[in-house]
């Protein structure tokens, strides 16, 4: 989702001057019709205007890292909005942007995520500073339940090789830096002993400096010797429990990311018009939305044991689609296939399954026709009718090693459901004016016989539910894969479906 978000800010980028004048217009009309919302309206477009097109910070670095607003200074970002302004000034940057960008659908999600997630951040940095370190220290030197005569948050200068106090707070919450104070030594001893001096005589001989480390810097904590042996563990504990607390918040921000994949994604299949827009789709979802460079799409027959390459994504796509592979072949998709034999009725437990090397899996001509390593094989199945119709391939490009998370494994299980029942929406809508679009002047017959092949059916269920003999079915059979120079059942389904015949 990162590579979205960075889309969406080179979109806004590039239009900079016309998004200014049209935000300016309709800041101009509220001012004229005397709107209470302009000065709201006024105050977010400043900001916007700074953040979205500032040249001192590049596409790159705010792309990658969504959350940058939490990283600026809470007194930096003081602003009075809500979500109907925003909405507002992302409509008319929309309106704009649809007037100069050709095929603006596809910039459209890239920009709405954008504003989406920057609204996010906006509306919740008055709760920010609850993760904070100094706000966490501040209420811990300030608690009557511990004795604490002062906290401090000092920081390495990488560069200079020195240590600095950044923050420096008593027990009364008074500020001990002032505002052109430094304090730096060598050492963090030398600092303590630095900001020891600055006390009274007789409390120097009484209080000492505790060093705690804390992620890329060092808190300091001046309590009594008596009372140091009894502070120290419950501020490491304390440290643990706000710790956890900053740890949750991310990681439930990270499962956001995952499900607004998935919205995304199936936004962009609701704009399939016919079965190959929506491979094209698919393939182009499962790059565009999670963290792969790949993706190549296969149709499955479990009756034949067979896959059958239909469409491939910065994959050369000829050669995909001219992959006609026995399941025999794939050792580790083999194995994965057997628990659907054991389990048929019910599709809920198919995972995705992630293959660290190619080489044990996958016979050397693929390997090197297409330089695969690590790859990810997400099933593409349907839920209603529990029908596996195939699956996507994935992976980071050539030659290339790389892990999944967990949250990327949950979202190509959603992928795989969406994808797999539009697949069959088409598939369906397909049979119903199969009979006008014979490209190899197959009889009513063969292409029904065709049909339940799709359908995953074996030549004694074709023969029952034609009400023909097994010995008829293959010979509809034999005859529809020399019409369609196919060399397997497999394969003619799979060219019937990109023809449109069924």
């Amino acid at each position: 989702m990162y590579t979205v978000f960075q889309k969406g800010l080179k979109t806004m980028k590039g239009h900079e001057k016309a998004i200014i004048k049209e935000w300016q217009n309709i800041l101009s009309h509220l001012q004229e019709t005397g709107r209470k919302s302009a000065r709201n309206v006024e105050e977010t477009m400043n900001f916007f205007s700074a953040f979205l097109f500032s040249d001192e910070k590049s596409e790159k670095d705010i792309g990658n890292n969504i959350t940058y607003l939490q990283q600026k200074p809470q007194h930096n970002i003081s602003i009075q909005t809500n979500r109907f302004v925003i909405t507002l000034l992302e409509n008319a940057a929309h309106k704009v942007l649809q007037e100069r960008v050709a095929h603006y659908y596809q910039n459209h999600q890239a920009v709405h995520y954008l504003f989406t997630k920057l609204s996010e951040d906006i509306t919740e940095l008055p709760y920010h500073h609850f993760f904070s370190i100094d706000y966490f220290l501040r209420n811990l030197v300030t608690s009557r339940q511990l004795q604490i005569e002062w906290g401090a948050i000092v920081i390495k200068h990488e560069k200079e090789k020195y240590y600095f106090v950044e923050k420096w707070f008593n027990h009364t919450d008074q500020d001990l830096l002032l505002e052109n104070d430094v304090l730096k030594a060598n050492s963090i001893f030398a600092l303590s002993e630095l900001m020891l001096r600055q006390m009274e005589d007789q409390d120097r001989k009484i209080y000492t400096v505790l060093p705690i480390p804390y992620q890329d810097i060092t808190i300091l904590i001046c309590v009594t010797d008596d009372d140091a042996s009894r502070v120290i563990p419950f501020v490491t504990y304390a440290l643990q429990i706000f710790e956890n607390g900053k740890d949750t918040l991310t990681k439930t921000k990270d499962e956001q990311h995952w499900k607004d994949s998935v919205i995304m994604f199936n936004e962009t299949l609701l704009h399939s018009n016919n079965y190959h827009e929506a491979m094209e789709h698919i393939t182009a979802g499962y790059v565009n939305y999670l963290p792969f460079e790949r993706c190549a799409l296969f149709s499955y027959s479990m009756s034949e044991e067979m896959g059958v390459g239909l469409f491939g994504h910065r994959f050369d796509n000829q050669a995909v689609q001219s992959i006609s592979e026995e399941i025999s072949n794939l050792p580790i998709i083999a194995n994965n296939l057997n628990i659907l034999r054991l389990f048929k009725k019910s599709l809920n437990y198919i995972q995705p399954f992630y293959i660290e090397d190619a080489n044990l899996s996958f016979p050397k001509q693929y390997i090197e026709q297409f330089q695969l390593r690590s790859l990810v094989v997400a099933p593409i199945y349907t839920s209603v009718n529990n029908r596996l119709l195939g699956a996507a391939i994935l992976d980071q490009g050539p030659d290339k090693y790389f892990k999944v998370t967990q949250e990327t494994f949950t979202a190509l299980t959603k992928f795989g459901k969406s994808a797999g029942e539009l697949l069959a929406k088409f598939h369906k809508k397909e049979q119903n004016n199969s009979y006008e679009k014979q490209s190899f002047h197959l009889s009513r017959r063969e292409i029904e016989v065709l049909k339940l092949m799709a359908e995953g059916a074996s030549t004694t269920e074709a023969a029952h539910e034609l009400s023909l003999s097994e010995y008829t079915v293959r010979d509809y059979i034999s005859t529809v894969m020399q019409k369609m120079e196919a060399r397997n059942r497999t394969e003619a389904v799979a060219r019937a479906i990109r023809q449109g015949i069924i």
